[in-house]
C-alpha cells in the first residue's frame, strides 16, 4: 500500500474540510448569502430556491466543496432542512460539471472526434437533467425560523459546529482510508469482469479504462477508431458504459470523505445514497439510446 498517497489525500481533505467549514460559517456571519443573491430573490423564491441554496449554487461554480459546507453551516444554523441540505447538496455537481465541461469538450473532440463530442454532450445533458429533479427535490427547503435558547437570546452554532469536528473528521479519515483501500481492488474487479457480445473486444477495452481517467478511455476510443475496430456508435456506447461504471468508484472515492467531515453521519449517508440513486436511471437512459445503433 502507498502509505504516502493515503497520507497526502487525508491531507488534503482535511484542509478542504477546515477551509470548507471556514468559508460557510464567514458567509452566514456576514449575511452574505443575502447580499449575494439580493437582487434575483424574488425569482429565486418564485421557484422555490431561497437566497443559502442559490448563493451555493453559485459558489458551486467555483467549488462545490465550500458550497457544501455552506448547506453544513446552514443545518446547523437552523435555516436549511435537513432534505434541502441532501439535496441541495447533490445538486452542486452540475454547477461545478459547467466549469470543467468546456475543457472536457475539447478533449473529446480532439481526441475521439464526432463519437467525442457527442458523448461529451451526453455527458452535460445527463448532469442537466439529474440537476433539474435534484433541484426541484431541493426547492422549500429553507425556513425563517431563528433558534433560540430558553433565555430567548440567538444560540450561536459556531461553536458546536467547530465542537463537532472533533467527531466527524476522525469519520472522514475512516472513510477517505477505506475507499483508498478498497475501491482499487473493486475497480480491478470490474475490468476483469467487463465481457459479452454486445461489443468488440476493443470496446470493452475503452470501457474498462474509463475505470483508470477519462484520458485513458480516449486515447484507446482514437486508437480503435482510427483502426476500424469500432464505428461511431459502438465508441460513444463505449465511453459511455466506461464513464457510468466509473461513477459509482468515484462517488465513494473523491467527495465521500469530505461530506462526512462537515455534516452529521446520517446526512452524509444520505446524500452518498440519493447522489448515487439519482443518477442511475440517467445513466441507464444514456447507455439504452445508443443500443439500436450498434446491434
Amino acid at each position: 500500500m502507498n502509505w504516502h498517497s493515503l497520507l497526502a489525500g487525508e491531507v488534503m481533505m482535511t484542509v478542504n474540510i477546515l477551509i470548507g467549514v471556514l468559508v460557510g460559517d464567514l458567509v452566514f456571519r456576514l449575511k452574505l448569502a443575502e447580499m449575494a443573491v439580493g437582487r434575483f430573490l424574488p425569482v429565486l423564491t418564485t421557484i422555490g430556491v431561497g437566497p443559502i441554496l442559490g448563493t451555493a449554487l453559485a459558489v458551486g461554480v467555483g467549488s462545490s466543496k465550500v458550497a457544501a459546507a455552506l448547506l453544513a453551516r446552514g443545518v446547523e444554523e437552523g435555516s436549511v432542512t435537513r432534505d434541502g441540505a441532501i439535496w441541495g447538496t447533490i445538486s452542486l455537481s452540475f454547477p461545478a460539471y459547467l466549469r470543467r465541461w468546456p475543457s472536457t469538450l475539447a478533449l473529446c473532440v480532439g481526441m475521439a472526434g464526432t463519437a467525442g463530442w457527442i458523448f461529451a454532450f451526453t455527458l452535460l445533458l445527463r448532469s442537466f437533467g439529474r440537476f433539474l429533479f435534484v433541484i426541484v427535490k431541493a426547492r422549500g427547503s429553507e425556513t425563517d425560523s431563528t433558534k433560540t435558547d430558553h433565555g430567548g437570546q440567538v444560540r450561536s452554532y459556531s461553536v458546536s459546529w467547530y465542537r463537532r469536528l472533533l467527531v466527524t473528521l476522525p469519520v472522514a479519515w475512516t472513510f477517505y482510508a477505506s475507499a483508498f483501500l478498497i475501491m482499487p481492488e473493486i475497480e480491478r474487479l470490474l475490468k476483469e469482469s467487463l465481457g459479452g457480445s454486445l461489443l468488440p473486444v476493443a470496446g470493452w477495452g475503452v470501457a474498462s479504462a474509463a475505470l483508470a481517467g477519462i484520458s485513458a478511455s480516449l486515447a484507446l476510443a482514437r486508437g480503435a477508431l482510427a483502426n476500424g475496430d469500432l464505428d461511431t456508435a459502438q465508441t460513444v456506447f463505449a465511453l459511455l458504459l466506461g464513464n457510468g461504471l466509473g461513477y459509482f468508484t468515484r462517488a465513494l472515492r473523491q467527495n465521500a470523505g469530505y461530506f462526512f467531515g462537515i455534516f452529521p453521519a446520517d446526512i452524509s449517508r444520505a446524500i452518498l445514497v440519493r447522489n448515487i440513486a439519482t443518477m442511475i436511471p440517467f445513466v441507464i437512459a444514456s447507455l439504452v439510446i445508443p443500443i439500436p445503433f450498434i446491434l
